[in-house]
């Protein structure tokens, strides 16, 4: 049987014809050479559920007493895992392909917050098996995707903070603060000056997600407390807009602004925080997760 064709198949649609299936097979093969791991006697194919499954092991299960729900890592993210995408070769896993991941995950939650927090995590766990097993392997996060989103590096962020404080001081902000922190656009844009505190260092969000920014990034003093903290950008299609601009100057036409927040996500993952410290962060609720 060739590879793609069946219920064991890599392949997610109907191909047009046999040629077209021998092609994808002679790919799919070779992907999967380039794909097996040895360790010792065993061998696995390198896919993004083994990747995932994984690293959410090796998160373990963080304890109510420090924030967390106790639900298992890999007990939560076990309908990604299933994903039919997540079973390829690593070598032939496309933005194209999560991009139709992320639709197929949006329609299961129901939640875009929970969807990223996921995605934060199947780029985090990527990331972390090919520096370990695949290093010679593309990273598909960071070539943008059809539906606008990707990783950015940080020469990247940098020139998107640096560009969006050429547009304007609450610009500059609104990248800043979504970089720094990985909190929602919409939450942010509907805060107000009177919910940061100096003092503390703290900003308190619509919703009750409390943030640390750098200190640079709290509004003049001065400013009224209903003033909002970003200035412009509450209107429909304001950020989107400016997104596009910025999008345009990185060279990745079409970014999303949540695109930010992702990057930020697995910043913050990589960094050593936990899973359901990023549903929080992403603005999953208690009763989406």
């Amino acid at each position: 049987m060739l590879v793609g064709q069946g219920a064991l198949g890599f392949s997610r649609d109907a191909f047009p014809d046999r040629a077209a299936a021998e092609d994808w097979a002679a790919r799919a093969c070779l992907a999967a050479r380039q794909c097996t791991i040895r360790i010792g006697s065993k061998r696995f194919l390198g896919t993004a559920a083994e990747a995932l499954r994984r690293w959410a092991i090796d998160q373990g299960t963080l304890p109510r007493a420090e924030g967390g729900t106790q639900v298992a890592p890999l007990q939560r993210l076990a309908p990604l895992l299933e994903d039919p995408d997540c079973a390829l070769p690593l070598a032939v896993l496309l933005p194209d392909d999560l991009a139709a991941l992320r639709r197929r995950r949006l329609t299961a939650l129901q939640s875009p917050a929970a969807m990223l927090a996921e995605q934060a995590a199947l780029a985090a766990a990527l990331e972390q098996f090919r520096d370990f097993h695949l290093p010679a392997l593309d990273d598909p996060f960071t070539e943008i995707a059809p539906d606008g989103l990707c990783v950015l590096d940080e020469p990247s962020c940098a020139q998107a903070i640096g560009w969006a404080g050429q547009k304007s001081e609450a610009w500059g902000r609104l990248v800043a603060l979504v970089l720094t922190t990985g909190a929602p656009i919409p939450a942010l844009c509907a805060t107000c000056c009177g919910h940061a505190d100096a003092r503390s260092g703290r900003l308190h969000l619509p919703g009750g997600l409390v943030l640390t920014p750098p200190p640079d990034l709290f509004p003049d003093p001065g400013n009224p407390p209903e003033a909002p903290l970003l200035p412009g950008l509450q209107e429909a299609g304001t950020v989107e807009e400016g997104m596009r601009e910025i999008g345009n100057r990185l060279q990745r036409p079409g970014l999303r602004p949540e695109a930010l927040q992702l990057t930020a996500l697995v910043g913050a993952l990589n960094q050593g925080q936990h899973l359901d410290e990023i549903l929080l962060l992403a603005g999953v609720t208690e009763a989406a997760q």
